[in-house]
């Protein structure tokens, strides 16, 4: 149902007019059909009409046919009114919507930048969070809360994005699915073998836009009598598994999300001290990113970092549009700083750094227990940080998924996500660029 200030389709009159016969577009909305591939003639005639028209403040009372709304309002006052994952409904509705707000979708990136898509699970159930980034120093942030209703006969653990698709985990690790919330669109993936609670996994795609999983894990070696870093990838076009020969001495954490760009996926990894080697120092250990090419399927060189971190400090991705890298870097021994870094150029193999902002939290203390996601806003040269703690048993008198709009000089709370639940995980945060995907999943 649309808000108070949206034009409410169901007010507008479908039938014939008084003074003359129904149009054959409005005897062909009387018809509900199926919805092709291809769009009809008459409804890209209609669609070209409507681009014509100038823009002009609609006059609800005059009008009588679905036809005279004009694209400047379905677009601007509709379409962008709508959460993401409610654009399946509206495509539903007739051809002409269907079109509109497929073309509109397209063709409105910059109008879409400010409008933040997140995700978060709370008790194993999956919920869309949207979010406005203000320019009056964030203090107006707005947050809308939904239930995603087509995931809601499973119990879901993870979550992973890229390019507008979810590939979700399944708290009992039977399968996988992938999900496209703008065309609600579902894939179920079956494991080669089974699959196992410390598995790590990364959503990608390759140079001909074919998208891909990864999935590492630790399988024990009885002859060797030792752990081996495993590696697997599925293809969505081919439906099949199949095992990569990668060897690695890599340390992806279990909790550790990638950031997806440009189709792969970028890791922060720090390196594992060798079993019975007491004398390496930990704070020697090399911290670095990590790249998985899901063109090549393999992983990269070693990218290095601005900084250099201890294994009780926090480092957090996050992706900048389409084109960036971000990193969060939450210092320990410097009590209350928060460093965020942006890369000026990026690629499998090469990595530049340039500082975004660093702030000062010590005002603050205590108010963000670690954190698990973030966003920023280039234009603002600001931020938005998401607490990261996860708990089995959270306190009742604690609140969880706290989230914090940080600046140059200004931090501001914001505690509306929600109180906490029975299993708790940080927010995933798709990008403050997000757009959904037409890639046909099914």
């Amino acid at each position: 149902m649309l808000h108070a200030e949206f034009v409410s389709t169901s007010s507008l009159s479908m039938g014939k007019s008084r003074n003359k016969p129904a149009s054959k577009f409005e005897a062909t909305l009387k018809k509900p059909k199926n919805l092709g591939k291809a769009e009809s003639k008459e409804c890209l005639k209609t669609r070209a009409n409507l681009k014509k028209r100038k823009k002009h403040v609609l006059n609800v009372g005059r009008v009588t046919r679905f036809s005279d709304l004009p694209l400047d309002l379905v677009g601007d006052k509709i379409l962008s009114k709508l959460p993401i994952t409610s654009l399946g409904a509206v495509r539903s509705t007739c051809k002409l919507w269907n079109a509109l707000s497929r073309e509109w979708i397209l063709s409105n990136a910059a109008k879409l930048k400010r409008q933040v898509l997140g995700f978060m699970t709370m008790d194993y159930k999956i919920y869309s969070l949207r979010f406005h980034l203000h320019k009056d120093k964030y203090r107006g942030v707005y947050q809308s809360r939904k239930h995603i209703d087509i995931l809601n006969q499973v119990e879901i653990s993870k979550v992973f994005h890229c390019h507008g698709l979810l590939l979700c985990v399944l708290k009992d690790k039977s399968r996988l699915v992938v999900w496209n919330p703008y065309l609600g669109q579902t894939r179920w993936i079956e494991p080669r073998t089974n699959f196992h609670k410390c598995d790590r996994y990364a959503f990608g795609y390759d140079k001909n836009r074919n998208h891909k999983i990864l999935r590492c894990f630790d399988d024990y070696d009885i002859i060797n009598k030792k752990l081996s870093f495993m590696v697997e990838i599925y293809d969505l076009r081919s439906h099949s598994w199949k095992v990569l020969d990668v060897t690695s001495d890599l340390a992806i954490e279990y909790d550790a999300n990638g950031a997806s760009l440009k189709g792969n996926t970028y890791f922060f990894v720090q390196e594992e001290i060798p079993p019975g080697d007491g004398s390496i120092v930990v704070s020697d250990l090399e911290d670095f990113l990590i790249c998985f090419d899901f063109t090549n399927e393999r992983f990269g060189q070693r990218l290095p970092l601005p900084f250099h971190s201890s294994l009780q400090e926090a480092v957090t991705l996050s992706c900048v549009g389409e084109d960036q890298l971000a990193v969060l870097y939450e210092r320990l021994y410097t009590i209350g700083t928060l460093e965020f870094w942006v890369t000026t150029k990026i690629e499998p193999n090469a990595v530049t750094w340039s500082k975004f902002l660093n702030v000062d939290m010590t005002p603050h203390d205590g108010y963000l227990s670690h954190v698990g996601s973030f966003i920023i806003d280039e234009e603002e040269k600001a931020a938005m940080v998401f607490d990261g703690r996860r708990d089995d048993q959270p306190s009742k008198t604690r609140r969880y998924h706290r989230a914090m709009t940080v600046g140059d000089g200004y931090c501001g709370l914001y505690e509306g996500l929600r109180k906490c639940p029975t299993e708790t995980r940080p927010p995933l945060v798709c990008s403050s660029s997000y757009l959904p995907s037409l890639v046909q999943i099914n």
